[in-house]
C-alpha cells in the first residue's frame, strides 16, 4: 500500500476492524467492562476517522469501503454476540439483520438491473445506525455495571425494532421507485 492509501484515517479504520475479534472474545469471556470500553472506543473511532479523512483531504475509495465493512462488522458481530448471551432479544436482532439483508440484496439486485449503483444513506438510515450503536453501548454498559438501563431496556428494544423496520421499508420504497423509473426510461 502506498502512503495515499495507507493514511491515518484508513489505519484507524483498520484498527476498528481488528477490534472486532477482540471484542467477540471479551464478550464470550464475559469481560463486560473491557468489552464496553473497546466497543465505545471503536464506535468513537468511526467519527474520528471520518473527520480526519475530510479534514486532511485523505478520502479514498478504499477508506470508504473499509469504513462500511468496519461499521457493519462491529455492529453485527456485537449484536449477534449479545443476542447469544441473551442480553438482546432475538426479535430485535432479527429485525436489524433482516433490514441489513434486504438493503444489501436490494442494492445488488438494483446494480444487476441498472448496471450502476449510487447509494446515499437516508436520515432514517443514519438514525437507525445511531440507535443500533446506542443500544449496543447501553447494553454493554449495563452488563459492565457502568449504567443501569434495566427499566429502560424494553422501550429501547421496541424503539430500535421500530426504527430498523421503518428504515428497511424506506429503503425498499426508495429502491423500488428507482427500479420503476429505470424501467420507464429504458422503454
Amino acid at each position: 500500500m502506498n502512503a495515499r492509501v495507507l493514511n491515518l484515517p484508513n489505519v484507524i479504520t483498520l484498527l476498528r476492524i481488528a477490534a472486532v475479534p477482540v471484542l467477540t472474545w471479551l464478550i464470550v469471556q464475559e469481560q463486560w467492562v473491557a468489552a464496553c470500553w473497546l466497543f465505545f472506543a471503536a464506535a468513537v473511532s468511526d467519527a474520528i476517522d471520518g473527520f480526519l479523512a475530510r479534514w486532511l483531504n485523505q478520502m479514498t475509495p478504499l477508506g470508504a469501503m473499509l469504513d462500511t465493512i468496519a461499521d457493519k462488522a462491529l455492529g453485527i458481530v456485537t449484536l449477534v454476540m449479545l443476542t447469544y448471551e441473551q442480553a438482546i432479544p432475538l426479535w430485535v436482532t432479527a429485525a436489524i439483520l433482516l433490514r441489513d439483508s434486504v438493503i444489501v440484496l436490494g442494492a445488488l439486485s438494483y446494480r444487476g438491473l441498472a448496471g450502476h449503483l449510487d447509494i446515499h444513506p437516508t436520515l432514517l438510515g443514519k438514525t437507525h445506525m445511531a440507535a443500533e450503536f446506542t443500544l449496543l453501548a447501553l447494553v454493554l454498559a449495563g452488563l459492565a455495571g457502568l449504567f443501569d438501563v434495566g427499566d429502560w431496556l424494553p422501550a429501547i428494544f421496541i424503539a430500535v425494532f421500530a426504527i430498523a423496520t421503518a428504515s428497511g421499508v424506506q429503503y425498499v420504497w426508495i429502491w423500488g421507485g428507482k427500479v420503476l423509473r429505470e424501467r420507464r426510461i429504458s422503454r
